[in-house]
């Protein structure tokens, strides 16, 4: 089993729609990447078109590349790639922040292009990992990467379902991927396949965790049963778990989600944060300099936990590459 560390590396504060976009967080990344380097981690910087226009963030992403220190993938906000269309829910940064998914084929194919082919004149290579805006993700999507020669996405968030999250006014909402397991599999379509690598989130409370037909049940139905909705105020807190370094995890619950994972024969384990995340102030999860030096201390503790399970780091492209089933 190998680890994949994804960051999200976008504008300042993405949650408050509509609001003026700034990339002051990309000088926080250095710190990250120092820490990446201390433990052998090599992340994936999945760029939005704001951060690939970011003169600092250009020659910072350039260098990591030189040094073969980081991969340079590709992070699409529909809010914010061109092109736009006079309507709401389509205009540049409109309060409203779509789903990649809920939008036309052509559009879809469009903003993939222009997003790839902005990132290979920014920082001189051609992305070939992705990742779409709130996980807006389906088939039109993939269709599209493959005609752009990506190799790998990392969009699908199993177990979950974003279907009630307000996209365009009106629309249908964000994908549902309650279906959806951590295991790899592949798109394959006419034009081609791509490979998929969801993010790392899974049941790790019994029962959820042996029967993954009760856990599908459970999630689909949660929100909407009482005896349920009582279950995951007991037990089910915070199910299914995610691989990601919110304020309140631990390295116990590290631990358990990597158990899991290894339980499920799974080949990758694939953690994702934001870049905003790195800045005090910069998100919703971490809001002051405290706050941040907490999240730097718990990936340390995280970096130590793989090391000492021999777990090694890779980048999505490298996993792709070596993909095998």
């Amino acid at each position: 089993m190998k680890f994949i560390l994804t960051i999200d590396t976008e504008a300042d504060n993405q949650w408050n729609h509509g609001c003026d976009l700034t990339v002051k967080n990309i000088k926080s990344i250095p710190r990250l990447q120092d820490l990446c380097n201390q433990y052998e981690v090599k992340p994936t910087y999945l760029i939005t078109s704001e951060v690939s226009d970011d003169g600092y963030a250009r020659e910072l992403f350039k260098e990591y590349l030189n040094l073969n220190l980081a991969e340079i993938g590709a992070h699409l906000h529909s809010w914010t790639t061109p092109p736009f269309l006079d309507k709401e829910g389509f205009r540049f940064n409109d309060v409203n922040h779509a789903f990649l998914s809920e939008f036309p084929n052509e559009l879809i194919s469009a903003k993939v292009k222009n997003l790839t082919e902005q990132i290979e004149y920014s920082i001189g290579i051609r992305p070939v990992s992705f990742r779409s805006g709130r996980y807006g993700f389906n088939d039109e999507v993939a269709k599209a990467l493959i005609d752009n020669f990506y190799l790998v996405d990392s969009s699908v968030t199993p177990f979950t379902s974003w279907s009630l999250r307000r996209g365009l006014p009106g629309g249908i909402g964000g994908p549902d991927f309650i279906n959806k397991t951590p295991t790899p599999f592949k798109y394959q379509f006419n034009n081609g396949s791509l490979l998929e690598i969801p993010t790392t989130i899974l049941p790790t409370r019994y029962p959820l965790n042996i029967n993954m037909k009760f856990a599908r049940y459970y999630f689909q139905n949660v929100d909407h049963n009482i005896l349920l909705k009582a279950l995951r105020k007991f037990w089910f807190h915070r199910q299914p778990l995610a691989l990601r370094p919110f304020e309140w995890m631990n390295q116990k619950l590290f631990e358990k989600i990597i158990g899991e994972a290894k339980m499920m024969k799974l080949p990758y384990i694939v953690m994702l944060f934001h870049s905003s995340e790195l800045m005090a102030g910069g998100s919703i999860y971490w809001r002051d300099g405290k706050a941040v030096d907490r999240l730097f201390g718990l990936l340390e503790e995280f970096y130590i936990l793989l090391k000492k399970m021999g777990i090694e780091s890779v980048t999505l492209k490298e996993a792709a590459l070596s993909f095998e089933k």
